[in-house]
């Protein structure tokens, strides 16, 4: 009887490995600035992503809740087209800001920034790896004290990211 459950255990382990399911991926983004990520899928079309990392001498923290749909269907299942929302905040160091297009300069001084995000791009997950790659536009609105805001549409970002 031990001989039949050690074996049990044993198959039903392997065969629970051999099909694993990706929830979460860990990269790098490059863009505006360099940033880590970390990104957990709570539903298979649904996710939060969580990014930190440096921009122009500055530093920012963000999070984006991304929603995923397939495109490109008839060609091939691993590509994904991804849009979402979210928010960032962070500091930056700076001499001057803009008002309706005029700049004023002013003294070096750390100034703290929030802003929100939007993101749509397209992401390609490898068929055998645990790799991917997605291209995005992230444009992004942001309030800065010595800025006072700043809108930036056009922010292009490529991810690597690993799964596991």
């Amino acid at each position: 009887m031990k001989y039949f459950t050690g074996c049990f255990i044993f198959l039903f382990f392997c065969l629970a490995s051999y099909s694993q399911n990706y929830t979460r991926d860990a990269g790098i983004r490059i863009g505006d600035g360099f940033f880590a990520s970390y990104r957990q899928f709570y539903d298979i079309d649904k996710a939060m992503e969580g990014f930190a990392g440096f921009t122009r001498r500055g530093f920012r923290l963000g999070a984006l809740r991304e929603y995923f749909k397939p495109a490109a269907t008839n060609r091939t299942e691993n590509l994904k087209f991804v849009y979402g929302y979210g928010i960032h905040a962070g500091v930056t160091y700076t001499n001057k800001y803009t008002i309706l297009n005029r700049v004023y300069y002013h003294d070096w001084k750390w100034s703290p920034q929030f802003g929100v995000d939007g993101i749509v791009g397209f992401e390609y997950t490898a068929p055998e790896l645990p790799l991917l790659v997605s291209v995005s536009l992230q444009p992004y609105f942001e309030y800065s004290l010595n800025r006072y805001f700043q809108l930036k549409p056009f922010n292009f970002i490529v991810s690597f990211n690993y799964r596991f």
